[in-house]
């Protein structure tokens, strides 16, 4: 087995400050933002703790905001609340990470055929424009941004079918995916040249209004259940990291006074 791959457990209030919270949106959406951009990088770990009242008193704002925010980020399955036990951060979830491939599979495939039929010129010219900034970026080696692109290119699809509200669904729904792209880019699994040339291939298709060429290059693009299962069985570091922290998380909660199985 691969040697285990240790990310650090910096101080909340090293990653959680006024300053890092995202300008737009009220205080709820600014905070749920901020704190789940920490759990997809793995800044905030599995299995650690997270207090409301410290949140709130390190961002200067009541706690309604930060338990708002907790509450959304519960619902997509990032944290765990356990009555009368505190709040924690869960465990990398492989079977939910599948789940949430098929639910993004699935629908974003919809949205090409939609945005294939019904885009405009300037739908064409963001999702062009977004390639372009996304090629920089990979020559610059600068990876998140390139992730970020990568998310705004799959956004305007959804608006060039004119179904903004679906990819609010699968935003939401796609949580895990986002953790498992951070972890393969830490472990430099990366394919930036490859997506640049299937977003460029969806992107022709729509353009054409080939409505079967672009369920096919949308298909090769994002994959299959069982090219994802793949993929992280090449990648036995990933499969390690995800073992050691959902085992220390299991260690953590027999420490606070569960019983271990026998």
């Amino acid at each position: 087995m691969s040697n285990a791959v240790e990310f650090p457990s910096l101080p909340l209030s090293d990653l959680v400050t006024p300053q890092d919270l995202p300008v737009d949106g009220n205080m709820t959406n600014r905070i749920h933002a901020l704190l789940r951009k920490l759990i997809v990088e793995v800044k905030l770990l599995p299995g650690r703790a997270l207090s409301e009242k410290e949140i709130a008193a390190l961002l200067h704002v009541s706690k309604t905001p930060v338990r708002e925010a907790i509450i959304r980020l519960a619902e997509e399955g990032f944290v765990t609340v356990v009555p009368q036990g505190g709040t924690y951060i869960s465990p990398i979830d492989v079977q939910r990470y599948m789940e949430a491939c098929f639910i993004r599979f699935k629908l974003e495939e919809g949205a090409v055929i939609e945005a294939t039929k019904r885009h405009s010129l300037e739908d064409i010219a963001r999702l062009k424009t977004c390639i372009s900034q996304q090629r920089t970026a990979a020559e610059d080696e600068e990876f998140t941004d390139f992730f970020l692109l990568d998310e705004e290119f799959h956004r305007t699809i959804f608006t060039a079918a004119r179904l903004p509200g679906a990819w609010s669904v699968v935003n939401q729904a796609k949580g895990e995916m986002d953790r498992m792209r951070h972890l393969k880019r830490v472990f430099a699994v990366r394919r930036t040249e490859k997506v640049i040339e299937e977003h460029e291939a969806i992107v022709n298709a729509i353009e054409s209004g080939n409505v079967e060429a672009a369920r096919d290059a949308v298909q090769c693009h994002l994959g299959s259940l069982e090219s994802k299962i793949a993929e992280l069985s090449k990648n036995p570091k990933i499969w390690t990291f995800i073992e050691q922290v959902n085992t220390r998380v299991t260690r953590k909660r027999v420490s606070r006074g569960a019983k271990a199985p026998a």
